[in-house]
């Protein structure tokens, strides 16, 4: 996969440039959302890219708006489409969201989906059984109601790691046996650390598959039909699943 691939960012920047002259969609960005699903500035004010970037121009372009991305703390999101500072964010969730209920909720995006990762030579992991015994790594700030049952039979036990980036530094050591990681996010850096990524594999079970898809502010102007046409066209005409291949895409 290549994420910085010249033809998929020229498609990118041409619906900016067709949508300049457009109204604005001001879409947020939780500054927790790391490459591939965001790429943000060194001083954490600009998107310069990744999954989000793309989807939200996209959206725009069928919007007849131009997009305008907010980088918020990941504290400040909820209240932030809330109010009406911005008019969606995406990569997101009901669930995640303890004001839910009083936002719009788009058509189902993509999922997102958690698999265990090992290094090589540990026999298939293909139930939850499997992991008894065994140190789980795990990020903090993250949720796992499906491992629950292991933790609090003391079946086995769980390392938490601040940073994605850590969970594999864990598994190196040998600190932790398996580890939790997004599908996504993990062939993202296995193509950027190819080496690394060598000595790992990924098992056949799925901890867990969670659908993404936007929020829409109470505020906005746009209207839960507007998105969720442009959703829906998006998704018939491929492009949806072109952009998911350009960053899933193991070649």
């Amino acid at each position: 996969m290549a994420i910085q691939n010249n033809k998929w960012w020229f498609s990118t920047l041409l619906l900016l440039a067709l949508s300049a002259s457009a109204a604005p969609l001001r879409i947020g960005v939780s500054d927790s959302d790391g490459p591939p699903l965001a790429v943000i500035s060194e001083d954490g004010n600009t998107l310069n890219g990744g999954l989000t970037r793309d989807l939200g121009a996209l959206l725009a372009a069928e919007l007849e708006m131009k997009p305008e991305f907010v980088i918020l703390a990941r504290k400040r999101v909820e209240p932030a489409i809330e109010s009406g500072k911005v008019d969606i964010v995406c990569n997101a969730n009901p669930d995640w969201y303890g004001n839910s209920a009083r936002l719009g909720w788009s058509h189902v995006i993509y999922p997102l989906t958690e698999r265990v990762l090992s290094p090589k030579g540990l026999p298939p992991i293909r139930k939850f059984d499997d992991l008894a015994g065994k140190r789980i790594g795990i990020q903090h700030g993250y949720h796992y109601p499906e491992l629950e049952y292991l933790w609090a039979s003391n079946r086995s036990s769980k390392d938490t790691e601040a940073r994605f980036d850590l969970l594999f530094k864990s598994l190196e050591k040998r600190l932790s046996d398996v580890a939790i990681v997004t599908e996504i996010i993990y062939v993202w850096w296995a193509h950027e650390h190819t080496r690394e990524a060598a000595s790992f594999k990924l098992h056949p079970l799925v901890v867990s598959s969670m659908p993404t898809m936007c929020a829409l502010s109470p505020k906005s102007p746009i209207k839960l039909e507007q998105l969720n046409r442009a959703v829906d066209k998006l998704q018939k005409n491929g492009k949806l699943k072109t952009m998911l291949t350009h960053y899933l895409s193991q070649e």
